[in-house]
């Protein structure tokens, strides 16, 4: 598996794909989806943190996302997982947990020692993945959808 930065230009149908894909997971509908406005928000997470927008490759293909970047939640400097995603035909192979420790290693090499994800609570694979790795359910939140907040203390020696 192979990280690259995201180019907009370059990637944007598979960004659409992945987040629509995303949405349907989530939420059971791609309704609510504003292709404009989600690539103006990876740009601007782009400009922000360029390291931590990447999609996921292997053999050459694009096969996921993932979105990283630094946050402040109740006054504190915390990593956050805007988007983890694989491709159906690349989950449930331990991937996942591959993706959730580029994430741990990031915000360890970024001096946070904290992160947050959200998911939607519907989406019980995922919140069994962040389960066994260790994170902890926060609280529901209710954005646009209801999403949990899940959280993770990063050890240092790990």
């Amino acid at each position: 598996m192979n990280f690259r930065i995201i180019d907009i230009e370059k990637d944007k149908d598979f960004l659409i794909k992945f987040r629509k894909d995303t949405y349907i997971q989530s939420f059971g509908t791609e309704e609510g989806f504003d292709e404009i406005a989600y690539l103006n928000r990876m740009e601007e997470r782009i400009n922000k943190c360029p390291s931590g927008q990447l999609i996921v490759e292997e053999d050459n293909s694009s096969i996921g996302q993932i979105g990283l970047g630094i946050d402040i939640y109740c006054g504190t400097q915390i990593g956050y997982i805007n988007l983890i995603y694989l491709l159906s035909e690349y989950r449930g192979k331990g991937l996942g947990k591959d993706l959730i420790s580029y994430a741990e290693n990031f915000f360890r090499d970024m001096n946070v020692s904290e992160y947050h994800l959200r998911v939607s609570p519907t989406n019980e694979r995922a919140i069994q993945l962040y389960t066994n790795l260790g994170m902890v359910k926060l609280m529901e939140e209710n954005e646009e959808h209801p999403v949990l907040r899940m959280r993770k203390i990063l050890s240092c020696d790990t």
